[in-house]
């Protein structure tokens, strides 16, 4: 990870963003409706099952958004991001 966020840097790059679907219910997301207010079901998100949003963010990504429904009714995709570049 270290290595891929040194290339993004090289490149010119400030932000790497990613996206860590749910589509088999390992987070508290999963299975829900989001709306209305989907913000709020992200802030109280829990890892229900070894969901790779915490390896993510032991990596020192953060949480910065939710698309309900982007894999199918009730499977979430998670977006994370992280700076690697100068701000």
């Amino acid at each position: 990870m270290a290595d891929l966020e040194r290339q993004v840097a090289a490149r010119g790059a400030t932000t790497l963003y990613l996206g860590a679907d749910d589509e088999d219910g390992r987070t508290s997301l999963s299975d829900t409706d989001l709306y209305p207010d989907p913000l709020e079901h992200l802030a109280n998100i829990e890892n229900t099952g070894r969901h790779p949003y915490a390896f993510y963010r032991a990596c020192g990504f953060s949480v910065v958004g939710v698309i309900p429904d982007a894999n199918g009714p009730g499977k979430p995709d998670i977006l994370m991001a992280k700076r690697v570049g100068q701000a």
